[in-house]
């Protein structure tokens, strides 16, 4: 059985994603869902700076958290693709509300 994070993916942040960026994969963007997930439930899902000891992803998400209603957070989310992965797993997770 699904848990209902798992049923809160949104393909329709994949879709602006892949407009913005034109090396935007979906497969990736579905591993670093996944790895935001499995992060959340481990509890290591939280505003921080980034650890060397944890993957990149994961990192990029808890400083999306760390930095959420700034204009670093919009200019991350907009100029580099970690972020976007990123930002497109914590909205499936529901961690972090949407800006648009």
């Amino acid at each position: 059985m699904k848990t209902q994070t798992e049923n809160k993916y949104n393909p329709i942040y994949a879709k602006f994603a892949k407009e913005r960026f034109d090396d935007f994969s979906e497969d990736k963007s579905q591993k670093v869902f996944s790895i935001v997930r499995e992060a959340k439930l481990r509890g290591l899902l939280k505003k921080a700076d980034r650890d060397k000891c944890l993957n990149h992803y994961l990192n990029a998400a808890n400083y999306l958290l760390l930095v959420y209603s700034t204009k670093e957070f919009d200019r991350l989310i907009t100029e580099r693709l970690d972020y976007a992965y990123a930002y497109i797993a914590l909205v499936a997770t529901n961690s972090i509300l949407t800006t648009a």
